[in-house]
């Protein structure tokens, strides 16, 4: 049956990544529209930045501007649709070469740059407020060999799938290894090419109303390294492993990136040639499949999670701020912590479980799970949990998951520390401490590492979005 595209959302959406069986023909076509997105991307980034800041790092400026009139102190803010119509306005003359293909991936592409200069913006105004929710770099030029992608027309009648085929803008009719797990709307495709295959992800409107609340027991989750995540639903404790899927491919990962230095430099000279494509081209699918290994460990363990119903609570780690300690890059980089939260959170509102996130200063770790006292420190080595005040004995990852499981974001009243001597601290106190320590050294940081004081270098004025 016939799907076609809408710009309107009428149910729960749910979105799809189907591989596809291009032909040859196909699959050309497929890298040119491409090449078509990532030019008319970096066209529309080096425009942006000759209006606001008055010069740009595009290497074709001098070609691609020729017909701009630069104001050096720059200042002017460019929206999406600015950028649209400049470039219609000059597609023609300068990319004469894309007339055969479709100009609604360029539109498309523009409008995601566009969507990533307004997240830079909004960040920009949140920083010089001081409350920066999280970093947000300029969006950075699409290169040749990373992120091979593009987005058709979502328009209706632009995207049809019939079985196992899909139909998409002046390429036809492609094949697809398998039909749509969901039905409904198609609310858009985007095309890309990963580890040597084509993909197409499928957003569908399912026109279904959210689910109803699922009951069930409350679930708490203390997320770890050696043990990727560890449930206590207030009976039983239960763990799952880290999907450890980088360690068995380090090996075959050293030997391709040692080749691929040696093909480099050739007689002092670095020039491309065939057999170093092949070898990039080799590494890439060996990165593809740690990832799918990573991916598939996840999406079996949160979807088992997700179906229990109740209310599932995770603690909020800084992933970011662990990685800094060297050895525990990999190993964290490697568990994959924040998919494995974010592929838990939309399948929680997918089966009507309620999702929520502890707050990241809760002493977890520290509480005691018997009789609530909060323990002035504990090191990361110590695996066994043991309360010095009622003598409470359990593993350190099962006595956060009770903690996390009876959460429920409010001061607790004050209890006795298991430092002894000194005075009691609440759990809430403790709470209060740790997040003035955390300003304190953020305050008497280096000079190197504070926010940037120059306001000339934050979007303000009027149509940027300030």
């Amino acid at each position: 049956m016939p799907k076609s595209a809408t710009s309107h959302l009428k149910g729960l959406a749910k979105s799809h990544r189907v591989a596809l069986s291009p032909t040859d023909r196909q699959a050309t076509l497929m890298m040119e529209h491409a090449g078509w997105a990532r030019v008319a991307a970096n066209w529309a980034r080096g425009r942006f930045q000759l209006a606001w800041f008055g010069r740009t790092d595009e290497r074709n400026a001098g070609e691609w501007y020729a017909h701009v009139d630069v104001n050096p102190d720059g200042g002017q803010w460019m929206s999406d649709m600015d950028l649209r119509k400049d470039f219609n306005a000059i597609k023609s003359d300068l990319f004469e070469w894309s007339c055969p293909l479709s100009q609604y991936v360029s539109k498309n592409a523009i409008a995601h740059m566009g969507r990533g200069l307004d997240s830079w913006s909004e960040y920009c105004k949140e920083r010089k407020r001081g409350k920066p929710r999280r970093k947000v770099g300029f969006p950075p030029l699409r290169k040749r060999r990373r992120k091979i992608a593009f987005t058709p027309s979502n328009g209706r009648n632009s995207i049809q799938v019939e079985g196992p085929n899909v139909r998409l803008p002046k390429i036809g009719w492609v094949r697809m290894r398998e039909e749509l797990r969901f039905e409904g709307d198609i609310m858009g495709v985007t095309v890309s090419r990963k580890g040597g295959r084509w993909f197409a992800s499928f957003t569908v409107d399912t026109c279904l109303p959210a689910p109803a609340a699922r009951p069930g027991p409350d679930t708490g989750i203390d997320m770890g390294v050696s043990t990727l995540a560890t449930l206590w639903d207030g009976e039983e404790v239960e763990e799952i492993a880290t999907p450890q899927a980088l360690a068995p491919a380090l090996k075959s990962l050293r030997r391709l990136d040692k080749a691929i230095a040696r093909s480099i430099h050739t007689h002092g000279k670095h020039n491309p040639s065939q057999r170093r494509d092949i070898l990039y081209a080799k590494r890439n699918r060996l990165h593809f499949d740690i990832a799918n290994l990573r991916a598939d460990h996840h999406h079996k363990a949160t979807t088992q999670i997700a179906k229990r119903g109740g209310t599932v609570k995770v603690e909020t780690l800084n992933v970011d701020g662990m990685k800094k300690n060297r050895r525990l890059a990999r190993a964290l980089s490697d568990a994959g912590m924040a998919e494995f939260v974010r592929q838990l959170e939309y399948k929680c509102h997918w089966y009507g479980t309620e999702f929520r996130r502890v707050d990241r200063w809760y002493p977890s770790s520290k509480t005691c799970s018997h009789c609530g006292a909060v323990k002035q420190s504990l090191l990361l080595s110590e695996r066994t949990y043991r309360c010095n005040l009622c003598g409470f004995e359990c593993d350190r990852d099962e006595n956060a998951a009770r903690n996390i499981q009876a959460y429920t974001g409010h001061k607790e009243p004050a209890r006795t520390l298991n430092a002894l001597p000194g005075p009691a601290r609440s759990v809430g106190e403790e709470m209060d401490v740790e997040a003035r320590r955390t300003r304190r050294r953020e305050a008497c940081a280096r000079p190197g590492k504070r926010l940037p004081d120059n306001p000339s270098a934050i979007p303000t004025g009027s149509g940027g979005q300030v």
